[in-house]
């Protein structure tokens, strides 16, 4: 009775509406972090071509997030499927493509200030690894779909700490509280999907204990992870 009262608390509800505005608002804080700085690097003489490349991968993905959630909305669930698996490729792509384009921006001395090589190095690549494995529950989830949508939302919620680091009005902070900020905001994000489950359900679906919690726990590890020697090492070599 209790997984039955379970399934029925966390069906699909308001549930639809929501996560579409939830990957609006995650394409918003795309554009508005890395848009500025792309357009501004366009005159020559430019960014390298993978650079460019990693951006409409990135990008794709967003698209691709939203449209899922709007053919759930509107029903659509064969054409959502189909695409659910197109993602696999997109995703084998994506993901070599970030670790790849983190060590050639460090090469190149392309770090943003309020990062150390080190720490630029860290950071994606927890991050990378950490979106990589919430894709993958989500995936193996995807027959339960309350699991499968709260995962998916985390992992791509996750993506925007890059952005978030670039919106404009952070800079005003001053260098020093740059990823401070980001990061409550980050955090700030990914607690709207639970928030959204208290007030329309009373309780939060166990999925955010698991996505929003990683992300928590992967903050300070960012810092650790940085200042170790292999790490130290391996950006040092880039630099060289």
């Amino acid at each position: 009775m209790a997984s039955v009262d379970f399934a029925r608390d966390f069906g699909p509800g308001t549930d639809r509406r929501f996560f579409l505005i939830m990957s609006l608002v995650v394409a918003l804080v795309i554009v508005g972090g890395f848009g500025p700085s792309y357009v501004s690097s366009l005159p020559p003489p430019g960014l390298p071509f993978w650079v460019h490349l990693h951006g409409v991968v990135m990008t794709a993905w967003i698209l691709l997030f939203a449209l899922q959630s709007c053919l759930v909305g509107r029903r659509a669930f064969s054409l959502h499927r189909r695409l659910g698996w197109l993602s696999i490729g997109l995703i084998t792509v994506m993901v070599p493509l970030g670790f790849v384009t983190n060590a050639m921006a460090i090469q190149r001395g392309a770090t943003p200030p309020f990062f150390t090589p080190a720490m630029m190095m860290a950071a994606d690549g927890i991050d990378l690894c950490l979106f990589t494995g919430l894709y993958a529950a989500a995936i193996l989830l995807r027959r339960h779909g309350a699991w499968h949508k709260r995962l998916m939302l985390c992992a791509t919620i996750l993506l925007t700490w890059p952005a978030l680091a670039r919106l404009p009005p952070l800079g005003e902070l001053g260098l020093s509280m740059i990823i401070p900020a980001s990061v409550a905001l980050l955090i700030l994000l990914a607690l709207i999907g639970p928030a959204f489950d208290l007030v329309t359900r009373r309780r939060m679906h166990p999925a955010y204990l698991w996505g929003v919690g990683l992300i928590i726990a992967a903050q300070p590890l960012h810092g650790l992870l940085a200042a170790s020697p292999l790490i130290q090492g391996l950006a040092n070599r880039l630099l060289v």
